[in-house]
């Protein structure tokens, strides 16, 4: 699977204090770029031993340039067609402009869907303002019935993106339930790499994970149901099975495009540019961050778990705050290490082995 992620506007109604682009530019990506990026990313997508095409739709908002999203959709479609091609489709919205027809649209062209919401009110209202300081939460919850719609439509769950930072990590645990109380199945926790944790943060962040942990499985044990937590599952795979550094491997498999027309691994920044639409991918570009050596930092080398790491090697993030690729962000590393200190407090060897079988049937194996 390739998978294109179009920066279709960077612009948005609201003014989410840890957005992680920063200042919006105000700008719209036209449909002319659209269509040369779906290109490129069709040609890519033919060397994939699935022959599968992703397009994620990102913002800003991108229902505020929903006739881009139409057009996007109907090209790549077409793209697909001719190229013998499966396709996909996701996007991320904050959930307070959706409409029954919004809402249609996804669901009948089998949208994956994401919103943004970090919890109850006071945890919801306290990043997620709009330009004059309102809070979210209210215009979120007056469309719920809408994105419950999608989901009855669809056959499809929605998945929440969930931001923890240092202003609202102590409800951490309280927001997880009120979540699960929506009938959220799908739990993406995005711990807020940008802010700086002191120890004292860190130390209440350790517990409230701990908390959230055991919610999550008090409720699947109480109710037989599967839901996905992301912390879960991203670190249940990676403590069993050996990751290799730089193992998302994006620029090969993925690219960004943002509303200008530049394409980047996974996130705007020059450094890690790999082309444009105009010009097409810089493949020996490409080359260069995707078989980068590995050269683990001194903190690194003393860690048990540096062989199943994925942090350390998460290229653009440790560039971004570090300026160094190698050096893996603290509060990532910290997060590591306690998810793996759960997973082995909390099962047992025989289940280990037996998900780790499973893990290998599905993804080592296949793979080959």
């Amino acid at each position: 699977m390739y998978t294109l992620s179009l920066e279709i506007i960077n612009k948005c109604n609201l003014n989410c204090s840890y957005c992680y682009l920063g200042r919006k530019k105000n700008t719209y990506m036209g449909i002319e770029t659209a269509k040369k990026a779906i290109d490129i990313a069709a040609h890519e997508a033919n060397k994939q031993y699935d022959s599968t095409l992703t397009v994620y739709c990102i913002g800003g908002e991108p229902v505020m340039a929903y006739d881009t999203i139409r057009e996007t959709v109907k090209y790549t479609k077409q793209i697909c067609k001719h190229n013998n091609l499966k396709y996909r489709f996701s996007t991320t919205i904050n959930g307070t402009l959706v409409t029954d027809e919004i809402v249609d649209y996804f669901a009948k062209n089998n949208f994956d869907l994401k919103v943004s919401l970090d919890g109850p009110q006071k945890v919801q209202d306290l990043n997620r303002k709009d330009y004059a300081g309102n809070g979210s939460f209210e215009k979120i919850m007056n469309r719920f019935s809408l994105l419950k719609n999608y989901e009855e439509k669809s056959g499809k769950q929605i998945s929440v993106a969930s931001v923890v930072t240092s202003n609202n990590f102590l409800y951490y645990a309280e927001s997880f339930r009120f979540l699960l109380d929506l009938g959220i199945k799908k739990i993406e926790s995005g711990i807020d790499q940008y802010c700086e944790w002191n120890e004292g943060q860190l130390l209440g962040l350790k517990e409230q994970i701990e908390r959230v942990f055991y919610i999550y499985k008090e409720f699947i044990i109480r109710t037989k149901q599967s839901i996905f937590w992301n912390l879960w599952e991203q670190h249940i795979k990676s403590y069993l099975l050996p990751c290799s550094f730089y193992g998302c491997k994006a620029g090969l498999a993925t690219c960004y495009v943002t509303a200008g027309g530049g394409i980047y691994t996974c996130a705007e920044m020059q450094e890690f540019k790999i082309g444009t639409v105009d010009s097409g991918l810089d493949v020996p570009r490409i080359r260069e961050i995707v078989y980068l050596e590995d050269r683990p930092e001194d903190i690194c080398k003393e860690c048990k778990y540096i062989n199943h790491c994925k942090a350390r090697g998460c290229q653009i993030s440790n560039y971004e705050i570090n300026r160094n690729v190698y050096r893996p962000i603290k509060i990532n590393c910290e997060v590591t290490k306690w998810m793996y200190d759960l997973i082995k407090a909390s099962l047992s060897e025989n289940q280990l082995k037996k998900l780790k079988e499973d893990y290998e049937r599905r993804y080592v194996r296949y793979a080959r």
